[in-house]
């Protein structure tokens, strides 16, 4: 008998515990680095990285010599 139908210690499942299907495996998303200088992009708009604020969730990026605090999730390498 294979190991799905008993538990570890020879007992059989529970009717509850029989048809349970395994979950998917969660996929991490790998953030890149940004660096000072980098060509990012973001709404559409391709500028420049300066740097990441302490919260460890904005950026400041520079466009067109303007200033924009920005999600680090939203920002694209440009």
């Amino acid at each position: 008998m294979s190991g799905t139908r008993r538990l570890p210690g020879g007992a059989p499942r529970k009717a509850s515990q029989r048809h349970t299907r395994r979950s998917n495996p969660i996929s991490t998303r790998i953030t890149p680095q940004w660096h000072l200088g980098d060509r990012v992009s973001w709404g559409g708009r391709t500028g420049s990285f300066l740097r990441a604020l302490n919260d460890a969730e904005h950026a400041e990026i520079r466009i067109e010599q303007r200033l924009y605090r920005v999600r680090i999730a939203d920002l694209r390498p440009g």
